[in-house]
């Protein structure tokens, strides 16, 4: 476990320190961005309030002459060529003397108490036709000049195309956004940019970009951030190396459970005299990456002592299940599937579940399930182990005694355990040749067997005197490397399609 948190740690640690240092570059980049956005707002509004002078100017003209026909005209043409303003009109203690609309309207209600201010930003309910606007004012021999901006203009000065960023004007205490909203606020809110014009009493507002933003990220400095991911995983893979020069076997068991290279073989499971395929026993394989394929003579004895036999057979379980649907309907009636369980496998109060859990993942219910038990390691016989076993019978499953006669306690298990099949070991089954006394041992355990009313399946079979020996007993399921040798999932679809036969013996 340590020499896989390390290197996540380290990953993890160069992946933060490079996400800190992109995320303050990109923060302090739309800063940056924010003032140049504001600047740029408050020279679109200079340029706009400097129509509105120039406007204001050529009022004045008139305000001195009088405001007849000829003034109202040349107020008209003044608004006009100004492209931001909307009217030009000329108060005069208080009243509407000139403008530069017909009858002297000026669509603004309570013109007398308008504030006398530079500037005044006026909100809908004090315009005739409930649109904003900015009212840019001017004095000249006693007279006030006003010139209007209308609230379309302000918006399209303040909207400067930058993500996440959103600019106000401000004059006193009225605040205008990019959509035309007029509102009044005391103070700018806390975090809030502002800008302030050099000529004018106005300013432009804009809001500070936060600290950390996963939309800026990614859209900014998407590509660093794949950059900094792989350097993460190159320090990662380094560290890794570094601690695993020299991994122990447990570990390396452990590591090889998680990335699936514990695989099925599958050993097919024979009838002796017909020669059809009646089932497989499943054997474990590891698929090692530089060395091939390693036998379980090698890592089942590291599994059993640390532990990890159990997750390696539940990785097992799994690949068998999915291996069974994708060929279910090649599969002969009342296939077997045998699989090994370690003792403290079956000693454990989760094992019947596990069992249930594998039989119910199987799209075909005519499955012959054995759980195959080894005398390699001690069983503990006892109520637990009874009942267990009996749950298994009452769900289907048949149980069988692995390489019977080479372990521990095999008469036992068929004294006290409810067993359907024994396996015969191969090294009983190699001592069969043409001799008569070279069966003497295996005779007793087939009549053993035959008085016990127990199935048996002789493991092992490499020649045709062992064959024909079986045969002649009545062994029906046969296993060994005269019929096949265990096979990946590949050579059973093989094994499947071609549908072979065996030779048998004619009595």
């Amino acid at each position: 476990m340590r020499n896989v948190l390390i290197p996540l740690a380290a990953a993890v640690a160069v992946l933060v320190f490079g996400f800190f240092i992109l995320n303050a570059q990109l923060w302090y980049s739309a800063r940056a961005d924010g003032l140049a956005g504001a600047r740029f707002a408050v020279k679109n509004m200079d340029a706009i309030l400097g129509e509105a002078r120039l406007a204001t100017r050529a009022a004045r003209g008139i305000a001195q002459k009088g405001c007849g026909q000829d003034g109202q005209f040349q107020l008209g043409a003044e608004a006009a060529l100004q492209p931001h303003l909307r009217t030009i009109f000329i108060l005069q203690q208080g009243k509407v003397a000139c403008s530069s609309l017909s009858g002297n309207r000026v669509l603004l209600t309570n013109v007398a108490d308008l504030p006398d201010a530079p500037l005044l930003l006026l909100p809908t309910e004090k315009v005739v036709n409930g649109a904003p606007v900015l009212l840019y004012q001017t004095h000249a021999d006693g007279n006030r000049i006003v010139a209007t901006i209308g609230d379309r203009h302000i918006q399209e000065a303040l909207d400067i195309p930058l993500k996440g960023v959103a600019y106000t004007l401000r004059v006193g205490h009225s605040v205008m956004d990019a959509s035309g909203n007029v509102s009044t606020e005391l103070a700018p809110a806390p975090g809030v940019g502002r800008v302030a014009a050099a000529g004018d009493p106005y300013s432009i507002e804009y809001n500070h970009p936060p600290m950390l933003s996963v939309q800026r990220l990614v859209r900014q400095g998407g590509g660093i951030l794949l950059f900094l991911l792989l350097i993460a995983c190159l320090s990662a893979y380094v560290v890794y190396k570094y601690l695993n020069k020299n991994t122990l076997p447990e570990e390396s068991l452990r590591r090889a459970i998680a990335k699936g290279e514990i695989v099925p073989f599958y050993q097919p499971v024979v009838n002796g005299r017909e020669g059809t395929l009646r089932g497989v026993e499943v054997l474990a394989r590891w698929k090692h990456p530089k060395a091939g394929y390693i036998s379980p003579a090698s890592f089942i004895p590291i599994a059993e002592k640390s532990g990890l036999i159990v997750p390696l057979t539940k990785s097992l379980m799994a690949q068998v299940v999915a291996h069974m649907n994708a060929i279910s309907s090649k599969l002969p009636e009342g296939f077997h599937v045998g699989i090994n369980f370690s003792a403290s496998h079956i000693t454990l109060p989760t094992f019947v579940n596990d069992c249930l859990d594998y039989k119910n993942s199987f799209s075909r219910k005519d499955l012959n399930l054995v759980v195959e038990v080894t005398e390699r390691e001690p069983l503990n016989v006892d109520e637990h182990l009874v009942q267990t076993l009996n749950a298994l019978h009452e769900n289907g499953f048949a149980i069988a005694l692995d390489d019977f006669g080479t372990g521990y306690s095999g008469l036992s298990y068929l004294h006290d355990l409810h067993i359907d099949y024994i396996k015969i070991d191969r090294s009983f089954v190699s001592r069969v040749n043409e001799h008569d006394e070279s069966t003497r041992i295996l005779d007793c355990v087939l009549d053993l067997a035959r008085k016990l009313s127990i199935s048996i399946v002789a493991e092992g079979v490499e020649t045709r005197a062992q064959l024909d020996y079986l045969n002649r007993n009545n062994i029906t399921f046969q296993q060994g490397y005269y019929f096949f040798k265990p096979v990946p999932f590949a050579g059973l679809i093989h094994i499947l399609l071609s549908k072979p036969r065996v030779k048998v013996i004619v009595e």
